[in-house]
């Protein structure tokens, strides 16, 4: 489902040049799951889908981070609502990254700089399970000590998402970002 732009949100960025509010973001529902791909959306662009779509992105299970991760002078309040069990972040260089604003709300992700590739394969059910499968095997350990090798993935499996990052844990706070670094 396409939750942004809308018409208005492109005709402002036209008249501004500021494109990063008329990126596409889009959500992917699949097996009780629910995972946002966040574009280079910008503050205007989560403005509206917090007021239109509050309820499809509340509690999401996984986050492809907005501008990759990127610090980008914009307010992160939408993951107040998002409240992502997991973030996956692109890659950038460690300092360019915008690690405080999850951080400050105990919200796990994961670097491509850390875990290489990143695969989440959904499993039918309802909900359907989530694995995270990444190609480094030393990061993979962190989070598991005993990471298989999935030949028809090409990565190892470190878990299932609900076990690795429950969501009780990162409502309350108690979640440690000790690998999140």
């Amino acid at each position: 489902m396409i939750l942004a732009p809308t018409p208005q949100l492109v005709q402002e960025a036209n008249d501004t040049g500021d494109y990063n509010d008329c990126s596409y973001v889009v959500l992917y529902q699949t097996e009780g799951r629910r995972i946002v791909f966040g574009g280079d959306s910008h503050d205007k662009t989560w403005d509206h889908i917090l007021s239109t779509h509050k309820d499809l992105v509340t509690d999401i299970d996984l986050l492809i981070a907005p501008h990759h991760g990127r610090k980008s002078g914009r307010s992160y309040q939408f993951l107040d609502v998002l409240r992502p069990r997991l973030t996956f972040f692109g890659n950038a260089r460690a300092e360019h990254l915008a690690y405080s604003a999850w951080r400050y709300r105990n919200l796990p992700f994961i670097t491509n700089n850390q875990a290489g590739c990143m695969l989440v394969p959904i499993r039918t059910g309802n909900p359907g399970i989530m694995s995270l499968y990444v190609t480094h095997e030393p990061f993979a350990k962190k989070l598991n000590r005993y990471p298989f090798f999935d030949e028809s993935l090409k990565a190892y499996w470190c878990g299932e998402i609900d076990i690795l990052f429950p969501r009780e844990q990162t409502k309350s706070g108690a979640y440690s970002t000790a690998f999140s670094q």
